[in-house]
């Protein structure tokens, strides 16, 4: 066989089927498939899992009926009377209030709390350290940058709202409430287009506002009239807002006995009864609050009754000096004892319907002489104004924050001492 003719033979046997013949036998040839390819599966670095936080805290909010004796145990803190005796320094820790949080810190790998906070206020907070031989404790106090600014509030619809969108907070807005509380009552005669204007500290923790801290001066603009007070502390100490001319903003009687309500129904002589369903003198103002809220006393005074009183339901009546006495009907429940002293704003009892009533809700009544008159309009007495000897101090106060109030004066951000 030529060269050639041995090259095809071999192309044949490899790419072709052939047959060879042997012995009568034909034999078929097929050229072999490729192997397939196996697949390698990709190497996968094991990665640890991230390990837990070494501290972790857990938040208990007492319940009403608690004691600390029964809430540690349940934290691993068999210490009790160590932690009351640490605390000791800074608060008493057995007269914890329902409401408030506990918080405990765990550490890993550690079967019992190794510290305990409890807020005494909003700045400060009391740290017990549980991982020694004895509870110790520290207090946490909340350092601020404080400012001196003036801010205004324009009141479209309600003084909460207004003072929320200006970036108070609801204290905020009791305290300016305060200031004019014997001059304007916020349940009934705030008017839309009101306007208030404060001069005041502000604190601030890493360059942004947190809150108001002392007031130096306030401004109301309501439906045509315009209050102005001060702040000012006497050489006693005695610390109160006046008007410019040195008067005090307090007097003798609150407008309202509630702090927020709004008046369902006011004094009227020829009143409808919605309950009797005939024309009845209603000798007092009603104010409208969920059942439970709580009762100030208007001013200081006796209690002279503290019972329940027919129609009136659950009463309180409390005689004032001079010619004055109010009274509080339909509570759900009594806060004071006939014979007690209290003070105004004191705690004297809770709204409800007890009586003859149609829904929680409040009826004041203010007397002079023994005659009801109208709380909401009535003249309120006055107090006396600032000593003569403490004008002159009082003036220099007033001329310092009455520009910064006016707008007259640039009442930027420069920070001051914050002591």
């Amino acid at each position: 066989m030529t060269t050639d003719a041995r090259m095809r033979a071999r192309l044949l046997a490899t790419s072709f089927v052939g047959t060879l013949a042997m012995g009568g036998v034909t034999l078929a040839m097929t050229a072999p498939e490729p192997a397939e390819a196996v697949p390698v599966a990709p190497v996968v670095e094991e990665v640890a899992p991230p390990e837990p936080p070494r501290f972790a805290d857990v938040v208990h909010t007492i319940s009403k009926g608690e004691t600390l004796g029964a809430i540690l145990p349940r934290y691993g803190v068999t210490a009790i009377q160590g932690v009351v005796d640490a605390a000791s320094e800074h608060t008493d820790l057995t007269n914890i209030r329902a409401g408030r949080d506990l918080v405990f810190t765990y550490e890993r790998d550690v079967p019992h709390a190794v510290a305990l906070r409890y807020a005494l206020d909003e700045d400060t907070t009391l740290v017990l350290d549980l991982t020694g031989d004895a509870p110790a404790s520290s207090l946490d106090v909340i350092e601020y940058e404080v400012a001196t600014g003036t801010r205004a509030l324009d009141v479209d619809g309600s003084l909460w709202n207004a003072a929320i969108d200006a970036g108070l907070r609801p204290a905020d807005i009791v305290r300016l409430s305060e200031v004019f509380q014997w001059e304007v009552d916020f349940n009934t005669e705030l008017r839309a287009g009101a306007r208030f204007t404060l001069v005041g500290e502000e604190l601030h923790t890493e360059g942004s506002f947190v809150r108001l801290g002392d007031l130096h001066a306030v401004r109301l603009e309501n439906d045509g009239d315009v209050y102005t007070a001060v702040q000012y502390e006497q050489a006693d100490g005695t610390l109160g807002w006046y008007h410019p001319d040195g008067t005090a903003s307090k007097r003798p009687f609150l407008r309202s006995p509630l702090e927020y309500s709004r008046v369902s129904s006011k004094f009227n002589l020829k009143r409808y009864h919605p309950v009797l369903k005939s024309a009845r003198p209603h000798y007092g103002t009603d104010f409208a609050a969920g059942s439970g809220t709580p009762v100030r006393a208007t001013g200081d005074g006796k209690v002279v009754y503290a019972s329940t009183n027919g129609g009136h339901g659950k009463y309180v009546k409390l005689d004032h000096a001079g010619p004055y006495t109010t009274s509080y009907s339909h509570l759900s429940k009594i806060a004071v004892k006939n014979g007690s002293q209290v003070k105004q704003g004191d705690l004297i009892g809770y709204v409800g319907s007890t009586g003859l009533s149609t829904g929680p809700h409040l009826h004041y009544e203010f007397r002079v002489n023994g005659k009801a008159v109208d709380a909401m309009n009535v003249d309120l007495p006055n107090v006396e104004p600032l000593p003569e000897s403490e004008m002159a101090g009082f003036a220099q106060v007033r001329d310092h924050w009455l520009p910064q109030l006016d707008g007259g004066k640039d009442s930027g951000m420069a920070v001051v001492d914050a002591e």
